[in-house]
Formats: C-alpha cells, structure tokens, sequence
C-alpha cells in the first residue's frame, strides 16, 4: 500500500480538496524546502493515512477526532486524536484512553484488531477544535 496524505491549509483554513498519494510527492521536487523535519511548515500541515478505516469505511488519518465505543454502546465511549508518533521514537499511530479502559498495547492497533469495540472518524483537529475540549488525553 503506497502512503496517502492530506493536506491542510493554515492560512484559508481550508483542506485540500485532492488526497495526496506518495508517487505524486516524489514527483514534487520541492518537498524537502516546504517542510520541516517535524513534516509542516508554516502554511500546511500534511497528515498521513494509517493505512486504516473506521466502522463506516472512512479512512483514518493522523489528526482525526475518533469516537471509539464499547460494543457499540454509544453511552459507554471516549474520544481521542491520532497521532503519529515516529518523532517520539515510537514510529507507529495511535491514540491515547482513559485508564478505565485496559489496553495491553498499542491501543489503536488493538481495537483495529479486535470484534468488540468500535471506532468511528468524527472530526479532525483543524476542521473541528470544538472536538479536541471532548477528547481524552493523559
């Protein structure tokens, strides 16, 4: 699977209307002076798809507000962002829970790889920062 992106654009507030795939930044000369280290720059923010999707076929990308529930009990859930925490010498998405909910590991990964709890993509972080005063964070 070749890596996906998006693109959000700081200064209109606005996401790119096109999903950027890897062939296309090769072929973007440019990259490595728009970007930082930290992969943004002053006028985008570029985020990587996890490579998967939520319970409604919707894929997931670093800086996506997710609701994840329990069975699908809507009632008993959190929200949380993903990120991607390559920079932090963990190179791998993930989201964080609250300690009420035992994850032995990756919590992302487990819940992608489970049957019992659901996750679904409700926002993301630049479109909708109402979301991020509902979401769990350590």
């Amino acid at each position: 699977m070749a890596p996906k992106f998006r693109c959000w654009f700081k200064d209109t507030g606005t996401q790119a209307a096109h999903m950027v795939e890897w062939h296309e930044l090769r072929e973007f000369k440019a990259l490595g002076d728009l970007l930082q280290y930290s992969g943004e720059n002053k006028s985008f923010h570029l985020m990587q798809s996890t490579g998967l999707k939520d319970k409604n076929g919707v894929d997931i990308f670093e800086g996506d507000v997710v609701k994840v529930s329990d069975g699908g009990n809507e009632e008993d859930s959190y929200t949380s962002v993903v990120k991607n925490y390559a920079d932090e010498g963990y190179p791998a998405f993930d989201i964080e829970a609250p300690s009420s909910w035992y994850y032995e590991s990756n919590v992302l990964s487990t819940i992608m790889g489970g049957d019992y709890e659901t996750i679904e993509v409700i926002g993301n972080v630049w479109e909708n920062p109402n979301l991020l005063e509902q979401t769990y964070e350590n």
